[in-house]
């Protein structure tokens, strides 16, 4: 066991050395391993987020406004447009006449 631990000492020493020589990682390289370990980190929360509350797409967005147009036109006692269809909706206003 003493020689085991001779010998990792020594060796330790060696490369210990060797490191200094060669000249090491300097603070410089520590910050950009710690800012890309952060990049990754926070892309990876942006993956697992996107993936637990999904996709949620224009059908989503189309429905939301609908009902605001209608709450919108109850509370300021306009009458209610007629109801477009899916197809209607995905076609700019200006270019549906």
């Amino acid at each position: 066991m003493r020689i085991f631990l001779k010998s990792f000492f020594l060796l330790k020493g060696l490369n210990m050395a060797h490191d200094e020589a060669v000249g090491g990682y300097g603070p410089h390289m520590k910050t950009v391993a710690l800012s890309i370990l952060v990049m990754g980190i926070s892309l990876a929360v942006v993956i697992i987020l996107w993936a637990w509350f999904g996709w949620i797409g224009p059908k989503f967005s189309d429905e939301v406004l609908r009902n605001q147009q209608e709450d919108l036109r109850e509370q300021y006692g306009l009458k209610p447009l007629p109801r477009i269809s899916e197809q209607e909706a995905e076609i700019p206003p200006s270019l549906r006449d």
